[in-house]
C-alpha cells in the first residue's frame, strides 16, 4: 500500500466534496487519478489516498504460481522453480490481504 503524494511528498486525504487535498493545499479530483496497469486507488481508514495491487491480478499470480509448483519437476533446476513460485505465492497473497482489508475482493 502506498500513499499518492504531491510533489512535496505529503499525502493526499480525502475531503468532504469528494476530492483529495495535500498538507500544500493542493487538489486532486478523482477523475485525475490513474494508477498504473495491476494497481488501484482506495482510501485508507486515517482518509489517506493510496495504492494498492489490483487483487485480480494477485489472483491471476497466484493461479500461475500453483500451476508453476505443479509442473516444477518438468524443468531442469525444479528446485529454483520451486522457490520462484513460492516467492510469487507470498506477495499474491500479501496483496491479497491487504486487499481484502480495505473491502476489496477479486
Amino acid at each position: 500500500m502506498d500513499p499518492i503524494t504531491c510533489a512535496h511528498a505529503h499525502p493526499y486525504t480525502a475531503q468532504p466534496d469528494g476530492t483529495f487535498a495535500c498538507a500544500c493545499g493542493q487538489l486532486l479530483d478523482v477523475t485525475d487519478i490513474e494508477p498504473d496497469t495491476g494497481r488501484l486507488w482506495t482510501v485508507d481508514s486515517a482518509g489517506v489516498l493510496v495504492l494498492l495491487d489490483d487483487p485480480r491480478a494477485a489472483l491471476a499470480a497466484l493461479q500461475g504460481a500453483v500451476q508453476n509448483l505443479r509442473e516444477a519437476a518438468e524443468y531442469p533446476c525444479p528446485q529454483a522453480v520451486r522457490e520462484q513460485a513460492t516467492q510469487t505465492l507470498r506477495g499474491a497473497l500479501a496483496a491479497l490481504r491487504v486487499a481484502a482489508a480495505h473491502g476489496i475482493r477479486p
